[in-house]
């Protein structure tokens, strides 16, 4: 499935939503047809500035953009679109490599719940950390985003922004290195370059100078269980009414979520929720585990395994067909021995056998 597909699915163009910062690739584009509005930090003026100077795109793609009609932080949703009149107004909200960006994603969520109708869909396409330059670092905590929503956090921590940048990840692809790449690569062609010096002297000097800068950052850091276990956890408790419609995996940089808004507490609080949960810890462990060498040699043991079975089987397989074919041959040299013709000619056959030796 491509990934607009993918993140479109089930969306129509009669529905009302909101794309939250598309830049020069909206994916509901007005342009197609979608009632869906575009929330941005930056006005269209910026954004097309940006895409010259920053990204350096065609005319033709920068053409793209479209008009912002929610200018501000996608974590302050609610009081966007409060100020329009629109709450609870919207069937869905999609988020492309925007999720992780943000400092504090509880918040977001409510915010989405107050725009979103009942049952109305998140939909979002996030980096996969096993497949892009989050490669190094550790999975993101339920405990790390509670902290970031009771600190009103509004911007990321200059802890998250050194994480991210003194283990940055790069995939060699034999002519050169690639921050975003196919999951299963071998681990020992993913490095990350000594930065440390670099980037704890920008952090002195920042707290030096008391700077406020908005350093911009991957906040969060998920495999596709990581963030399914985040966001049932959050409806378990209370904090996000949001429940799990599908996480879907994909073999490039990102993976695909689908959250519905709940009022169901049977689906937001399930009685055997204890045993979905330690499945999903059993998953995150298993999907963390895919760029350790040990476990592809491990993998490659197991294959090579299971290649010798298969070929101790075969010779199984041929010593039975040897063995039906001697036993037949036995069968009809008895016959033979037992046979009037063989009886007659036994003194010659001694006669022979005498004049040899």
């Amino acid at each position: 499935m491509e990934r607009r597909d993918a993140v479109l699915e089930g969306l129509t163009k009669d529905q009302r939503g909101i794309e939250i910062g598309p830049w020069f690739n909206p994916l509901a584009s007005k342009a197609e047809g979608y009632q869906c509005l575009v929330l941005d930090v930056f006005d269209l003026a910026t954004l097309r500035q940006r895409a010259t100077e920053i990204a350096n795109v065609a005319d033709n793609i920068r053409d793209r953009i479209e008009d912002v009609d929610l200018l501000g932080s996608s974590t302050d949703i609610e009081e966007l679109v409060e100020a329009r009149g629109e709450l609870g107004k919207f069937d869905y909200i999609v988020s492309s490599h925007n999720f992780e960006h943000l400092p504090n994603p509880i918040k977001f969520l409510q915010g989405c719940a107050k725009a979103l109708k009942p049952s109305g869909i998140i939909s979002m396409a996030i980096p996969d950390k096993r497949s892009c330059f989050d490669y190094f670092r550790p999975l993101t905590s339920l405990g790390q985003w509670i902290d970031a929503y009771e600190a009103q956090r509004d911007k990321p921590t200059r802890a998250q922004y050194f994480d991210l940048y003194s283990c940055l990840a790069a995939f060699d692809t034999g002519n050169g290195a690639s921050i975003a790449f196919h999951r299963g690569v071998p681990p020992d062609k993913v490095s990350s370059s000594l930065s440390l010096d670099r980037y704890y002297a920008e952090w002195q000097e920042q707290s030096r100078s008391g700077s406020e800068q908005y350093l911009d950052t991957h906040c969060s850091v998920f495999t596709p269980a990581s963030f399914e276990l985040l966001i049932r956890d959050l409806g378990y408790l209370g904090l996000a009414p949001f429940e799990i419609v599908r996480v879907f995996d994909s073999p490039g940089v990102e993976f695909y979520a689908r959250l519905k808004r709940s009022d169901s507490p049977s689906s937001l609080r399930p009685p055997d929720y204890e045993d979905t949960r330690n499945t999903l810890l059993r998953r995150i462990l298993d999907e963390s585990s895919e760029a350790s060498n040990t476990r592809l040699e491990a993998t490659e043991l197991r294959n090579q395994n299971t290649r010798l079975k298969d070929e101790l089987s075969a010779l199984h397989r041929e010593i039975e067909a040897l063995k039906r074919e001697a036993a037949l041959r036995d069968h009809e040299l008895s016959a033979v021995r037992t046979s009037t013709s063989w009886r007659i000619t036994s003194p010659l056959r001694r006669a022979v056998t005498i004049l040899r030796k």
